[in-house]
């Protein structure tokens, strides 16, 4: 599979769909839009220049990875050893998630800032004419 940003100046890609997508609902991934898919890192190839953002109002543990062109978030990335990496797959053909199950995890729970309607926890599938 291969995806790209809007300026086409990011190509990421990979050999397998994603398990599930992640729909995370904290601070960050709220404002970023990202719907993430995991992978470890030597299963993504990014080419194509990208630009780093590390949050400094918090532990810092992670980096977002956007296209300095057009400002697509392309992944994140643990600063620590770790096994596993989001990728944006808002960034691959919509076609090609059909199907697969969308997570809604509670992150502003877990950052202390109360929890989502219940309904939002239901895992739901991928679909093109979905109303998110």
């Amino acid at each position: 599979m291969k995806g790209t940003c809007p300026c086409g100046g990011v190509t990421v890609t990979v050999l397998r769909k994603p398990e599930f997508l992640n729909s995370c609902n904290c601070t960050l991934c709220f404002r970023l839009g990202g719907l993430w898919g995991y992978y470890a890192p030597s299963e993504v190839t990014v080419e194509g220049e990208t630009k780093a953002f590390i949050r400094d109002d918090i532990e810092q543990f992670l980096q977002t990875n956007f296209c300095p062109t057009c400002s697509a978030t392309v992944s994140w990335t643990s600063l620590k050893p770790y096994d596993r990496m989001g990728l944006n797959m808002r960034l691959f053909d919509p076609d090609e998630l059909v199907g697969l199950p969308i997570r809604f995890p509670d992150g502003r729970a877990d950052e202390g800032e109360g929890e989502r309607p219940p309904a939002r926890h239901e895992e739901v599938l991928f679909a093109l004419d979905a109303p998110f």
